[in-house]
């Protein structure tokens, strides 16, 4: 089973390089307007429940089943229902509740700020007689994506997403600036060689692998805890030139990609254990380059290498291995650490900018390390007791317990579930925040950037007036080779054309795709409803 981006590519392809030939890549109309009332009044000049029944009762979705509930933002009126109250597989959707959580928990403006102590002696010299200890902090970027004008950077289509679909582009920030800043202080606070052992203090919450197992949930992360492949065809017959980052000695790299005349490419990444990774296949000459990458399971041995290689970079002796493991246990359960044995800080960009990269592009990983942070907020350890907070956070925001059931952040668990209710019921409450702003700021423009980029070009009367969290969640038929949508969805705020605000939630589960044009075709009966509501109210 997978999510959001990961579906049949080559539709979500189609849909975002089609736009993107047209030229509609433009900047959105009405973006910031979401503190702007209208005292217009107009009555609705069609029947709006005609229009979206002949959508949702075509022959096509027989088997299928619509949830849909559209209510005015500032009277709770409801607009429109359809199965408001039944419980749908929510597949990305479920991004908003977790992120809604961390925001209520942290704070818009909260910034990480991630440490690095020395133990032991520190001579006249510079030589340390000790060890130097990286505490992490969760923080999930490391300054890994900031832009100069102190934005945390992304591409529409996320490097997360890189081994299921093509057309994914890498930030062109440095992913390793954290920790080399680090090491610049490191360095300026005159320490020049490291005698003992260079550790990464993990402690913060429990390292764990997700509850779909892609990938390791921990307290440190370096690039998404991800080695990028940047792959280009050569000439025909020869070998593909590979670049990939982070380098690091830790990881040997070999490539046995051919460049073919033409085709698909076809390019699997295998890791054949004790740090050696083969990249296999084959890529057309008229490709363009193609990314990849390899998940590391081992995220504070890889954060511990890379940033001895920081130190060395500087200058600074490093005794200890680059390759060995980190060493925890040599903290001796050592909690605390003295203010004055601290040689280096990096702060972060405020929170917000993270819930956006995450709302934005669809960051899976970072969406379920906010559960682990809502449980190192609360002074708690484990993924399970974050879970446990964030359904406090759900309660106090008055959302139905009864229809809504979660078993990670991004949204993917076999269990997920939650109704259109729930969901405009947490849509209504977050309105209502002092961060209702930053979490508007975070949600996808539709037509315009994110999951929402290219859906409608940008003549659409929607274009730019809906921002929303999508999800898609397709698994395969194996009977009759095609595929099930298990989950299309779409959860966010509408400015309509009279200027009224909107609260919508619509999903639509279970509807077999045979063809590209019908995985298509889902998408934009969704897009015709928002029309028609837009239209309408």
């Amino acid at each position: 089973m997978v999510n959001e981006y990961k579906i049949i590519s080559i539709v979500i392809v189609s849909l975002i390089f089609v736009v993107a030939v047209l030229g509609n890549f433009t900047t959105a109309q009405d973006v910031n307007d979401t503190n702007n009332t209208s005292t217009n009044t107009t009555n609705v000049s069609y029947n709006l429940s005609s229009d979206i029944n002949s959508i949702t009762n075509t022959s096509y979705y027989n088997q299928s089943t619509w949830g849909i509930l559209v209510e005015d933002m500032d009277t709770g009126e409801i607009i429109f229902e359809k199965n408001s109250e039944q419980m749908f597989v929510p597949g990305s959707v479920t991004k908003i509740f977790i992120c809604a959580a961390a925001l209520n928990a942290y704070g818009p403006d909260y910034k990480f700020e991630t440490p690095v102590y020395y133990t032991g002696d520190l001579d006249d010299e510079g030589a340390l007689k000790g060890n130097l200890v990286l505490v992490a902090s969760g923080d999930p970027t490391m300054n890994g994506r900031n832009t100069p004008d102190n934005k945390i950077n992304f591409t529409n289509l996320d490097h997360g997403d890189a081994n299921a679909i093509d057309g994914v582009t890498l930030t062109p920030e440095n992913h390793l600036s954290g920790l080399d800043e680090l090491a610049r202080q490191v360095k300026a606070s005159g320490i020049k060689r490291i005698d003992g052992n260079v550790i990464i203090d993990d402690r913060l919450f429990e390292t764990v692998a997700s509850p779909t197992g892609e990938y390791m949930i921990s307290p440190i992360m370096i690039n998404d805890n991800l080695i990028d492949f940047e792959i280009s065809p050569g000439k025909v017959g020869e070998n593909a030139t590979v670049n990939w980052r982070p380098k690091t000695s830790i990881y040997n790299v070999t490539s046995q990609i051919v460049t073919v005349e033409s085709g698909k490419a076809n390019i699997t990444v295998n890791d054949h254990g004790n740090g050696k990774i083969v990249l296999k296949g084959q890529i057309p000459a008229n490709s363009t380059p193609i990314i990849r990458t390899f998940t590391v399971r081992d995220p504070s041995n890889f954060a511990r290498s890379l940033f001895i290689e920081a130190l060395k970079r500087e200058g600074i002796t490093v005794t200890s291995s680059v390759k060995a493991d980190n060493h925890l246990e040599l903290l001796n359960n050592t909690t605390t650490y003295e203010e004055n044995n601290k040689v280096a800080v990096l702060t972060s960009l405020p929170f917000s900018e993270n819930i956006k990269l995450i709302l934005k592009v669809n960051q899976n990983q970072q969406a379920d390390t906010l559960v682990s942070l809502l449980a190192a907020k609360n002074g708690d350890k484990t993924f399970d007791q974050g879970m446990a907070l964030e359904g406090s956070f759900l309660n106090k925001a008055g959302v139905n317990s009864d229809s809504i059931a979660l078993s990670d952040g991004r949204g993917g668990s076999p269990s997920d579930r939650i109704s259109p209710q729930t969901t405009n019921q947490l849509l209504k409450y977050v309105s209502q925040q002092s961060y209702f702003q930053n979490f508007y700021d975070s949600l996808p423009i539709m037509g315009y950037d994110g999951t929402l980029s290219g859906i409608v070009n940008n003549s659409s009367s929607i274009y730019g007036k809906v921002r929303a969290k999508t999800g898609t969640t397709l698994s395969d038929d194996k009977l009759y080779d095609r595929g099930i949508l298990l989950s299309k969805s779409l959860a966010g705020y509408m400015t309509t054309k009279s200027g009224k605000k909107l609260i919508i939630s619509i999903f639509v589960n279970n509807v077999p795709i045979d063809t590209v044009e019908q995985g298509m075709s889902v998408q934009n009966d969704i897009n015709s409803v928002l029309e028609d509501i837009y239209q309408a109210y």
